[in-house]
């Protein structure tokens, strides 16, 4: 586009360029959104393991396991295409035990004894749905 002359936020083609420019502008626009959505979901997913590691209620001695299981809250980030996905996780094998400290559970040597459950997991997931939007707004530069 030899003969394309910009003033300021504007682009003067002939008739015959006008399709090719409209095409690079959305292509830089599409671009730009794309990476504030992945960067925004990313920052949305640091924070969310974050909160849920803290969130817990429950003391390291409470689960028997120290602070491995805390320390095993982590989050995972992908890209598929245009899409990406983060994932909010206990890695390892301490994955096993969420289900039982989020919605407690039965003990087997005291029977009719429940433990209580911590719902550091549904803390997370409420901070996530609250600030997912609010974080690729921030994140998307035009």
């Amino acid at each position: 586009m030899a003969d394309r002359h910009g003033y300021g936020n504007h682009i003067v083609v002939s008739m015959e360029q006008a399709g090719e420019a409209l095409r690079k502008i959305l292509d830089n626009v599409t671009t730009d959104v794309r990476m504030g959505v992945n960067a925004g979901v990313k920052e949305t997913a640091k924070e969310t393991a974050k909160i849920t590691r803290e969130s817990g209620g429950y003391s390291d001695t409470s689960t028997g396991r120290g602070p491995k299981y805390r320390k095993a809250i982590t989050y995972r980030f992908n890209t598929r295409g245009i899409t990406c996905e983060a994932q909010i996780h206990a890695s390892g094998h301490e994955y096993s035990l969420t289900h039982l400290l989020e919605k407690g559970h039965h003990l087997w040597n005291k029977p009719g004894v429940m433990t209580a459950a911590f719902k550091h997991w549904k803390t997370g997931e409420e901070y996530a749905d609250a600030h997912v939007a609010q974080n690729i707004l921030k994140n998307i530069k035009f």
